[in-house]
């Protein structure tokens, strides 16, 4: 097995937007009173975590102060978990600031391990997340390797000791009281301990020590529940700063579709129709439901539906929170997947996914076969994909005229731009006086002298004439 470990150094402040650029700090401790994480311009100004707010604003007297919040980083830390779908099927929060994924069986599908972690480095960016990445077969390793030598790369369990035995002790994740007893027995690193006698080690100073030892060398399982994503995807983004143009929102909708993209995956389906919601400054939301013609978990196709959709909506203020839903899924089908969303050509499902983005669902719909004779009443207008066929009926065109026009009639044959030769009829059309709209015609086929061919009818009540209904291709 492989894992990789993420660790989140700046998740307290990434959970909490603001629209400042400025030194930023996240209180925590336990009257909240204590600096538990600060952003780059704070660092650069002197502050570190562990001084007191009043501290803090001698500093700095610009720094803005928050609360931290464990809910709001929760939401972030399951967010990312929902994301790491797409690379996994174990994923875990071994900590509050560190998540850890077995990517051992993923190598094969992205290309190796570097291809991975570059992919990973690239979406981490757009999902706004500082985080340090390393690699090791237990999920302490990694996640030790992550805090303290981001990047590492152990990938056997005989590489472990030289990789980990010159560390400091300090970086074990032990009680403080039993790290400075093994500090008072001389001991200063890893590999100092595990030269010890196992069984003299464990009397003097308990089993937590060999415990995480062992765990930490894949002596013994570690074991850990992996996140299962919810039924249906849910996600509300807070935006940095009010959005007032389409391109800002169009930015945190592909962070939100990276998102969906992991739950597809983890959930091993597709959409079929996902609702969108845009919190307006002081006027009611912008809600709509992007409907797919056939599912899909492309996130080129999702980008681009959505990009057609929101270039004609009309946004009465500025966007301060996002939400992406899934109404429909279906399961998707056992096959390949495909690494880079390729698409070649545009099926017509596409095609008609980006019209109905670009003109509104209303502007294209299917046809559906119905039990009538008339053929103006033959078809009725549904749902695109949910009509029924029928079986095309010998002699008649395959485009109608929404109104028949009438034809001019000379010396009793009708005429359009000339007279027309009858090639075939008569088909008698007779009914409908159960719904007050009863006819009585007679179709022929007919040919014009450009040889184009026509159908039309005559009326056959009283005062008829002649009418065109359809054409031929």
């Amino acid at each position: 097995m492989l894992w990789l470990a993420l660790v989140l150094p700046q998740l307290p402040l990434e959970a909490l937007p603001t629209a400042t650029d400025g030194p930023r700090a996240v209180l925590g401790g336990a009257r909240g009173d204590r600096l538990h994480a600060v952003n780059t311009p704070a660092a650069q100004a002197g502050v570190m975590p562990g001084l007191s707010a009043e501290a803090a604003l001698a500093l700095c007297p610009g720094i803005e102060l928050t609360a931290r919040s464990p809910v709001a980083e929760a939401a972030a830390r399951d967010a990312l978990l929902v994301w790491s779908g797409q690379f996994t099927a174990h994923a875990a929060a071994l900590a509050d600031d560190c998540l850890v994924l077995e990517i051992g069986a993923s190598l094969r599908v992205f290309g190796g391990l570097a291809a991975l972690l570059q992919r990973m480095h690239l979406e981490l960016s757009v999902l706004a997340h500082a985080v340090q990445l390393a690699c090791a077969p237990t999920p302490d390793a990694a996640a030790l390797l992550a805090r303290h030598r981001p990047e590492a790369q152990v990938l056997t369990l005989d590489a472990l000791p030289a990789a980990l035995g010159p560390l400091p002790l300090g970086w074990l994740d032990v009680d403080a009281r039993l790290l400075e007893r093994l500090h008072g027995l001389g001991l200063r690193s890893i590999g100092d301990c595990r030269r010890l006698p196992r069984a003299g080690l464990g009397r003097r100073l308990g089993p937590a020590l060999l415990v995480a030892l062992d765990r930490l060398f894949g002596a013994t399982p570690q074991p850990l529940a992996a996140y299962c994503p919810p039924p249906q995807f849910v996600r509300m983004l807070e935006l940095q700063a009010p959005a007032d143009d389409i391109p800002r929102v169009l930015a945190a909708v592909a962070r939100l579709l990276l998102e969906l993209r992991g739950f597809l995956y983890a959930r091993q389906c597709r959409v079929q129709a996902l609702r969108v919601e845009l919190a307006v400054t002081d006027a009611p939301p912008v809600v709509f439901t992007l409907r797919l013609t056939e599912p899909s978990r492309s996130l080129t196709l999702l980008q681009t539906l959505l990009a057609e959709r929101l270039a004609h909506t009309v946004l009465p203020g500025a966007v301060e929170r996002l939400g992406l839903s899934t109404e429909a899924l279906a399961q998707a089908p056992a096959s390949g997947r495909d690494l880079f969303d390729a698409h070649h050509g545009e099926p017509l499902p596409v095609l008609l996914d980006r019209l109905r983005a670009r003109l509104g669902d209303a502007a294209v719909t299917g046809l559906s076969a119905t039990a009538d004779h008339r053929p103006e009443r033959a078809w009725r207008p549904c749902a695109v994909g949910e009509g029924e066929a029928a079986d095309p009926a010998p002699g008649r065109p395959a485009w109608l005229l929404g109104t028949p026009r009438r034809l001019r009639v000379v010396a009793g044959r009708p005429c359009l731009d000339g007279r027309l030769t009858l090639l075939g009829g008569p088909e008698r059309i007779e009914g409908g006086w159960w719904d007050s709209a009863d006819v009585a015609r007679d179709y022929y086929v007919a040919v014009q002298r450009s040889g184009r061919r026509l159908w039309i009818y005559q009326e056959r009540r009283p005062g008829g004439g002649w009418y065109l209904h359809g054409l031929f291709g």
